[in-house]
């Protein structure tokens, strides 16, 4: 399609607006990070990506903004070939470049079927292009031998990438309203699961549920931080409080890595805090959690602790539909006491903004929908506390990032 004279000019009056942007943001974030404020280095560091992404946008133009999605679905396909194939561990560490026949000589495959695959693996990255069937690591490609970054690919790739190239086959036969079944989804549907919900059907695959889990694992840790996005400490303090008080009682908490990390903000407060979670969870809990009781629970039950200080559940409700939170909700809300603002319930989630979400968030969103849940906004999750009869308090975020916390007491 041949551009007129006028859209050329446009476009390139763009490009310069748009690189001037970018400019200014690279001089921020250069600022930031010398000064090492972490909250600022974050908001910096996603308003770049953000411009840069609509610089490149720019400079491609309509049409070839249509290929990149293409481009990126074929490089994407490129990578999880070449790491089943075991490129990754067998390319040179210190970045050496390798010929194309040794390397499949080496993990015993075609070397034709390789080369096709490393030159789409280095257009984009991880990898380059080092001379005629030449390739090499660089530093995009050696971060895929950590192995919480290889499981968190191949979970997508395999499991959710699935359901989500076929939203429109699912939406356009089974009507375009929001899934909330546990076995006719997005992900049941691509997987043909036959009647089994997603955690069903994965348990048949045992490689594939250890990727998944060592996945969740990694992500939880990577961003165990945001714990302190509430002020655990400085809200908890402001009470007077026993060894018997319920400090805060952790609903879902897993292997215990959040419960000690509150145990660690709270360590000068007198009283509890529990770890509540299905017995198959707390088998597998992390080794030094001193100071934190151990309790099975499934949140589907009445809340069995009443009157703690703080009902903290994390990373939980992105997975269930409205009703389902909703019913979960009110279960914690049974051990409340109403009109009482020293017991609350503190939700630490994905909080959208009502408006300009940025990539992370987007994908984050219709990851979850494959399986009925969904990452919500700030007015979606007001309006699901008040549903469960609740009374919102404050949210709590930090620049640059969409992980935060809300509270809410039983008026």
């Amino acid at each position: 399609m041949a551009e007129t004279s006028d859209q050329v000019t446009q476009q390139n009056a763009a490009i310069k607006q748009q690189l001037a942007t970018v400019i200014a943001l690279a001089e921020q974030y250069e600022k930031a990070s010398t000064q090492n404020s972490t909250k600022e280095v974050t908001s910096a560091h996603t308003a770049l990506c953000a411009e840069t992404h609509k610089l490149l946008r720019t400079v491609k133009g309509p049409l070839d903004s249509v290929w990149s999605h293409i481009e990126n679905v074929a490089t994407t396909a490129a990578v999880r070939a070449v790491l089943e194939m075991g490129v990754f561990e067998a390319l040179p560490k210190d970045c050496t470049p390798m010929k194309a026949s040794d390397l499949a000589e080496k993990l015993n495959v075609e070397k034709d079927l390789l080369v096709r695959f490393m030159r789409a693996a280095s257009v984009l990255g991880p990898f380059q292009e080092t001379g005629p069937e030449e390739f090499a690591h660089t530093p995009y490609s050696l971060v895929w031998l950590v192995p919480e970054v290889s499981a968190i690919f191949k979970c997508q790739v395999d499991d959710c990438m699935p359901a989500e190239i076929k939203f429109y086959e699912f939406f356009r036969l089974n009507g375009w309203t929001t899934p909330v079944s546990s076995t006719n989804n997005p992900y049941t549907f691509a997987h043909r699961t036959e009647g089994k919900s997603m955690w069903e059907y994965m348990a048949q695959f045992p490689e594939r549920l250890k990727n998944f889990n060592y996945a969740m694992m990694a992500q939880n840790s990577a961003i165990i931080w945001t714990v302190s996005l509430f002020p655990f400490y400085e809200e908890l303090s402001k009470y007077e409080t026993t060894d018997e008080t319920a400090l805060v009682v952790d609903i879902g908490g897993g292997k215990g890595h959040v419960s000690r990390q509150i145990r660690k903000l709270c360590k000068n407060l007198k009283g509890r805090v529990i770890l509540q979670d299905r017995p198959e969870a707390l088998n597998d809990v992390i080794d030094g959690l001193e100071n934190v009781e151990l309790m099975e629970y499934s949140f589907f039950t009445p809340q069995p602790i009443k009157g703690a200080h703080i009902y903290y559940i994390r990373r939980c409700l992105h997975n269930w539909p409205d009703a389902t939170c909703v019913q979960i909700l009110k279960n914690i809300a049974s051990a409340m006491r109403p009109g009482d603002k020293r017991s609350r319930i503190v939700i630490a989630e994905i909080i959208l903004p009502d408006i300009g979400i940025d990539a992370e968030g987007s994908w984050m969103d219709l990851t979850m929908m494959i399986i009925t849940g969904c990452q919500r906004t700030r007015s979606q999750w007001t309006r699901l506390l008040e549903e469960a009869g609740l009374q919102v308090g404050k949210f709590y975020t930090a620049p640059g990032t969409n992980y935060g916390a809300v509270e809410a007491w039983l008026p």
